[in-house]
């Protein structure tokens, strides 16, 4: 092992702490505990603001993902006025799932189209729990 200084220096470095003095590893633990502080801050700050933490898409993507949700919101709105309770429930199902999207959840574009009313109303509903257990589920998300 003394003939090569090289690997007997790789192999003390393998080990935990091994190899280094007291101030490179006192600086290390210090950017360490200053990048995970910046880190955790930028993630509350985003959060706290309600920005995804995804890149930016493009606007065509936006638009298309846009006029696709307008379009469900307007189906679910209409079916969970419907008279039939298999499709207001599969209707506010559908809102409860659109609510419930990790990123970026339309809670905005739900609460304009006027749902929370309806969504009110299926509480009320004492003959079909499920429509109830759904709409809970739903103003939650938007709570």
């Amino acid at each position: 092992m003394a003939e090569n200084p090289g690997l007997e220096n790789h192999r003390i470095k393998s080990f935990k702490n091994k190899g280094r003095d007291v101030e490179t590893m006192r600086r290390h633990r210090n950017e360490v505990t200053v990048e995970l502080r910046k880190n955790k801050r930028d993630e509350h700050l985003l959060k706290k603001r309600n920005v995804p933490q995804e890149e930016s898409l493009e606007d065509s993507d936006v638009d298309a993902d846009f006029k696709a949700q307008n379009v469900t919101l307007e189906a679910i709105l209409q079916n969970a006025t419907s008279d039939n309770p298999v499709v207001q429930l599969s209707a506010v199902q559908a809102a409860r799932k659109l609510l419930s999207s990790d990123r970026n959840p339309p809670i905005d574009d739900l609460i304009k189209s006027g749902i929370l009313p309806i969504l009110v109303k299926c509480l009320e509903r004492d003959d079909n729990p499920s429509l109830q257990f759904e709409a809970a589920w739903a103003l939650t998300n938007i709570a």
